[in-house]
């Protein structure tokens, strides 16, 4: 017999009291209780308990007013934790699923990833996650993950006061909020369900709150480093063109501005080196399922990952520096360079003159680095 008495934790309410009412809160939280996952594909559609409803609509209660958004990892307990939270509040909106949040997650790169699990055990993974500096297989630079995540959230509040919920699970509470934190979190430090970690931007910086731990850092979280480029540029690679492209391809443009507002990308521009690789490169998407858009005059476009790929048809000059050299606005002159077995380099020009924010030390990078 269950004799657990689940309540929502103590933590989490004290820093919603605590968290200032007039500024825009994100609150990245653990879904509400589920019985012990099954093993296998079982686990992704394990619905929350009758305690997980009855919790997760306690807090909306608690909430009421205050709550302004809902997202949610896409798995079911995760969207059922959020809807019953913005039922209980009265809010309107409908729940926003979010991959960033999990299915996959901003820490998982591709499907090797989940060989991880299954090699390593849940808590093995969320140590790694938590305190070493290399990615596992198929998966992302775990601190830039983590910044890029926090700027994501932060860029989604739209200047909005209130709280504004991000349902999640317990990998990704834990992992972010070590990295943001600078604070190796133990076993005993893993979010209980309805655990929350808080960040909030106050003139000093980025305000973040867990349990007995509060943080100021500065701003921004993610910077025009090559660290940060070339870890956005695997995660949308990853999605479409694929880790296990056969070509060396230059990835440039428009969609670095994520770096800036935080909002997903739209289109990616790649072009290849000469006509044979450009060739290869269709055949690969093609094999991993793109759909041809209507040819335009300089690329060939494609329907991808939720992504419009722009395929150039030009071929000169063979080089990134080349390339990039044609563009005078700064955003559209950073690029990267792929190459087979997951190798990157990154080329940035000095970007100070255009945002004050974008570190101007990071000129002209090309160092290459295997994941």
């Amino acid at each position: 017999m269950n004799t657990v008495r689940w309540v929502i934790p103590p933590s989490t309410l004290r820093w919603l009291d605590q968290t200032p009412k007039h500024r825009p809160v994100a609150m990245l939280i653990r879904h509400s209780v589920r019985d012990p996952l099954p093993d296998g594909h079982e686990a992704y559609v394990e619905p929350l308990t009758a305690d997980g409803h009855r919790l997760a609509l306690a807090l909306g209660h608690y909430l009421g007013d205050r709550l302004r958004s809902v997202s949610a990892s896409p798995l079911t307990r995760t969207m059922q934790t959020a809807d019953r939270m913005a039922e209980a509040a009265g809010l309107d909106s409908p729940t926003l699923p979010d991959t960033l949040l999990g299915d996959p997650g901003v820490f998982v790169v591709d499907d090797r990833a989940g060989d991880n699990w299954s090699a390593l055990g849940h808590a093995e993974v969320i140590r790694h996650l938590v305190e070493e500096a290399e990615p596992l297989p198929g998966c992302a630079d775990p601190d830039a993950a983590a910044r890029f995540l926090v700027h994501h959230l932060l860029s989604n509040v739209k200047d909005e006061p209130g709280v504004h919920a991000f349902v999640t699970h317990d990998s990704l509470v834990t992992a972010t909020a070590a990295r943001i934190l600078g604070q190796p979190l133990s076993q005993n430090d893993w979010p209980h369900y309805l655990e929350a970690v808080f960040f909030w931007l106050e003139d000093d910086g980025i305000h973040i709150a867990y349990r007995e731990l509060h943080r100021v850092r500065d701003r921004p979280c993610v910077r025009f480093t090559a660290q940060d480029v070339i870890a956005f540029a695997r995660r949308e690679v990853a999605r479409t063109v694929g880790l296990d492209c056969p070509v060396r391809f230059f990835f440039w443009g428009d969609a670095f501005k994520t770096l800036l507002h935080g909002r997903p990308p739209r289109n990616l521009d790649i072009w290849t080196s000469s006509a044979a690789e450009r060739a290869t490169m269709r055949t690969h998407l093609l094999k991993r399922g793109a759909i041809p858009l209507p040819e335009r005059s300089d690329t060939e476009g494609f329907q991808l990952g939720g992504r419009v790929i722009e395929l150039s048809l030009e071929n000169s000059p063979p080089t990134l520096e080349g390339q990039l050299a044609r563009f005078n606005f700064a955003l559209s002159a950073v690029g990267v360079e792929y190459r087979p077995s997951d190798q990157w380099c990154a080329v940035i020009p000095p970007l100070s003159f255009w945002r004050p924010s974008i570190d101007a030390r990071c000129c002209s990078l090309r160092n290459w680095c295997h994941s």
